[in-house]
Order: structure tokens, then C-alpha cells, then sequence
């Protein structure tokens, strides 16, 4: 259990061989999307101690994509809390057994409202094409402990994306993502179905 915890949604070994780019980056542009009006952190004490999927972790130590991923539906029309979303992919096998989000559950989890888009490698231009489009990039970045971490992108401001950090000490307010990483490890998007 304890390697599955290590191993679950804020890290993963391939990130020690995928290619990374820079935090700040892309198109300079002023985009803000609408989006929750506060972050869902993942300490909550409403859902720290719940099980993420069946991995045996929490999400108040190992739910950063969980409540990234909620703050995503929630913005785009789907409202679910952290705890919600997990259940929800639980019972629709949306997690792989070490925590890991299955992306193509999101599909099912929101009845057909929204899907994600998995990169496999990151870039400035998924990112920015998102944020043009109203669609909500969820990332990952490394800790310094080397766990990667997982935010929700609502905006840029010139280079700089503003993110959602479900490990801030400010839930009301986006953060710049260069005030918290220089890299960018993985990129994600979130969208309304078409």
C-alpha cells in the first residue's frame, strides 16, 4: 500500500524520463476563464480522509488531480465536489488500482457533458489553445521532493498561467504558476463535449 501510495496520482516514474518545458511560455495573452470561486484543497477537512479510488491513499495527501479535476467540471457547468468526483469514478472504473485518473471516464462520470484530452507530452500551444477555447488544462509540475503535482490552469496573464493550486493557503484567489514551478511536467484538458 505504501508503494501505491508513492506511486499515485501526484508522481509518477515517468516523469523522471518524459521531457518537460517551461512554466512560463506560449502565446502572450490576458485570458481569465470563468471558473469556481474558490479552490477545493485537497487538506479540506470535508474530504481529506477520503480514499482516493481504491488505492488505499487520501485525498488530502494524494488528491491534487481529484480536486484540479472537480474544479474543472464545476466550471464548466458539472458541479461536483472532490468526494463526489472520486465516487463517481470509482463506480464508473475510472481509476487505475495505484490512484491514477482514467481520463476517458470523465466522459461517463459527467453523462457525456464533458471529455479530457490526454497529451502525451506537454506544450505551451495545448495549453493556450484551451484557455481560447474555454476548456480548463489541468497540469502537472514537480514538487521539490520530486512528487509531481497537479493544478488547474483558469488564465495567463502576457507569458504567465494562473492556476488553482489544491495545496494553497489562499483558496479564494488563482496563484501565478512561476511563483510555484519553473517546469512543466504533463498537460491534461477538460472540456464540454461535443
Amino acid at each position: 500500500m505504501l508503494l501505491a501510495c508513492l506511486l499515485s496520482s501526484c508522481q509518477s516514474i515517468r516523469d523522471w524520463f518524459t521531457p518537460s518545458i517551461d512554466a512560463v511560455g506560449g502565446v502572450s495573452m490576458q485570458v481569465r476563464l470563468a471558473d469556481v470561486p474558490r479552490t477545493f484543497c485537497q487538506t479540506d477537512t470535508r474530504w481529506a480522509e477520503v480514499e482516493l479510488g481504491t488505492s488505499g491513499c487520501k485525498l488530502g495527501t494524494h488528491g491534487c488531480l481529484v480536486c484540479s479535476t472537480a474544479m474543472a467540471t464545476s466550471s464548466l457547468g458539472v458541479r461536483l465536489s472532490p468526494p463526489e468526483l472520486n465516487e463517481r469514478l470509482k463506480r464508473h472504473d475510472g481509476f487505475q488500482p495505484q490512484g491514477w485518473l482514467i481520463w476517458n471516464a470523465l466522459h461517463r462520470v459527467t453523462d457525456g457533458q464533458l471529455t479530457a484530452d490526454y497529451h502525451t507530452r506537454p506544450s505551451h500551444e495545448w495549453i493556450d489553445e484551451a484557455l481560447k477555447a474555454g476548456a480548463f488544462p489541468v497540469i502537472a509540475y514537480p514538487l521539490p521532493n520530486g512528487a509531481r503535482h497537479w493544478v488547474l490552469v483558469v488564465g495567463k496573464e502576457g507569458l504567465d498561467y494562473l492556476v488553482r493550486d489544491p495545496l494553497t493557503d489562499e483558496p479564494k484567489k488563482p496563484v501565478l504558476l512561476s511563483t510555484l514551478t519553473d517546469r512543466i511536467l504533463a498537460v491534461r484538458v477538460v472540456k464540454k463535449a461535443s
